[in-house]
């Protein structure tokens, strides 16, 4: 019996759906919003939201989980540490720099899933994956 045991398989095996989410993850990051097919943005959301939670904790060992749940690469932007040198912006930074605070009052609902129209030539249901922005209060 296959009970309590569901898993969003993608089409793909385990390993290839797990490359996956991680490179959707990754790019969600990088860029706050990305266009993707709704089946993955809404397997997506799910890890999203995890990787959020893990940020607003901050410590060393959510680090090396995040680590785990995303691919640790550069995001084009240069940052400046406290000795005034210029290092490269990688997600993993972006994600406890900037993501992690910025959610900090919020209890949940991290990402938000809009559907948008077919894509042209498979007609496959598209979404547009975005962070949410935390409103002043």
């Amino acid at each position: 019996m296959r009970h309590r045991c569901k898993v969003d398989h993608l089409g793909r095996p385990a390993d290839q759906r797990k490359a996956l989410i991680r490179t959707l993850a990754t790019s969600l990051f990088t860029h706050d919003e990305i266009t993707t097919t709704l089946v993955r943005a809404k397997a997506l959301k799910k890890h999203a939201d995890r990787i959020v939670t893990l940020a607003k904790r901050g410590d060393v060992h959510a680090i090396r989980q995040v680590r785990n749940l995303i691919y640790h690469s550069r995001t084009g932007e240069m940052l400046t540490d406290e000795k005034n040198r210029e290092v490269p912006e990688t997600v993993l930074r972006r994600i406890f720099s900037k993501v992690g605070p910025r959610f900090e009052n919020r209890k949940g609902g991290y990402t938000r899933v809009v559907q948008m129209p077919p894509r042209r030539g498979d007609a496959a249901p598209m979404a547009l994956i975005q962070l949410t922005f935390e409103l002043a209060e």
